[in-house]
């Protein structure tokens, strides 16, 4: 899928919206100056992975993780916080997102890497299907806990059909997160080199910050696309990480302090059904059309034959009259032609 943004158009997107959006999105100039700061120092850690992965968003290119949003909203949010990241953009939203991402210098640790955030670390083999993971019901919240440990949800089963965020006991469960929190699920094999070797920590946490800071960009440039205020959304989340052996996000979910998950919206879902139904129904009438078709087509062969056996006959019909057979017996044999050859057909 092709996706362009000129120097300028980016240029004037980004005026429009940081006048549209100053006052909803007002972040104190002396916060952000000492975030960025700070962020200075790590982006000297990062930038040899930046430049191998600079048109990375989130861990992927931009055709793979574009191919995986199906909300037409979130597509446009998508493209528009990935056009930030590629300007290198100072407005609002991209700063707030990396403020929010923004630890101390040197990080080695998730806790000092999140420094606005309550990090919790669970060490583990945490085999969660992403099947599971992404249901409503899948207990998430268990892993702020401290005493939960990394693989605790590994037998869990879901049952049923996937329920809605809005039941009463999951909105319970929800809300009893709060915001400002981080769940780390990490491997065994994952600790242990960090452990080892503080250059490849500082690496890792690195790649996590990153992750982060591109997925908050989106999710602000959603919030705020619905008339949010993008500062107060982002403060409200908090957020668990499930990564793999080398580091890389294998699941996450984002909560609301409001009791939300991230996700589609009723409208939005409600979009969603209309264009199946219209999707089956366009299939049905295509599915119908092809039967049609082959009925007709059906009809037209056995015409096809009739008509060709009928000029056989009659043919062969006029040759044996023409050595003594009787027009009589022609018009017999051709009507006897016509009642056979219905019948078979």
């Amino acid at each position: 899928m092709n996706f362009g943004v000129t120097d300028k158009l980016t240029e004037y997107y980004l005026k429009s919206q940081i006048g549209k959006n100053r006052a909803a999105n007002q972040i104190e100039e002396t916060d952000f100056a000492k975030q960025l700061a700070s962020a200075k120092s790590e982006t000297a850690l990062r930038s040899e992975n930046e430049t191998n992965n600079s048109k990375y968003y989130m861990g992927e290119s931009f055709e793979e993780r574009l191919s995986k949003i199906t909300d037409p909203a979130a597509a446009n949010a998508f493209r528009e916080a990935y056009a930030l990241k590629m300007a290198g953009s100072t407005d609002n939203i991209s700063l707030l997102s990396k403020a929010y991402s923004t630890g101390k210098a040197g990080a080695v640790t998730f806790e000092d890497a999140f420094s606005r955030y309550d990090v919790i670390t669970h060490v583990g083999n945490a085999d969660i299907p992403s099947w599971k993971w992404q249901r409503n019901d899948f207990p998430f919240w268990k892993y702020f806990q401290k005493n939960t440990s990394a693989d605790a949800l590994n037998d869990w089963e879901p049952k049923g059909e996937n329920p809605s965020q809005l039941r009463s006991d999951l909105q319970r469960n929800y809300s009893s997160i709060g915001p400002g929190k981080i769940a780390v699920l990490m491997p065994d094999s994952l600790k242990e080199k960090m452990d080892a070797d503080p250059v490849y920590a500082q690496q890792i946490v690195a790649k996590l910050q990153e992750w982060k800071e591109d997925y908050d960009r989106w999710n602000n440039t959603v919030a705020a696309s619905y008339g949010y205020n993008a500062a107060e959304h982002q403060a409200s989340l908090s957020y668990v990480f499930n990564l793999d052996e080398n580091g890389d996000v294998k699941n996450c979910t984002v909560s609301g302090s409001g009791g939300t998950i991230t996700g589609p919206t009723k409208e939005e879902q409600e979009q969603f059904e209309a264009e199946q139904a219209e999707k089956r129904k366009r299939m049905a009438e295509h599915t119908k059309m092809l039967e049609e078709s082959s009925i007709k087509r059906a009809e037209e062969e056995k015409e096809a034959i009739l008509r060709y056996y009928v000029n056989a006959m009659t043919k062969d019909s006029l040759l044996t009259s023409s050595f003594g057979g009787s027009f009589m017996d022609m018009a017999s044999n051709f009507s006897l032609t016509q009642i056979m050859l219905g019948g078979l057909l």
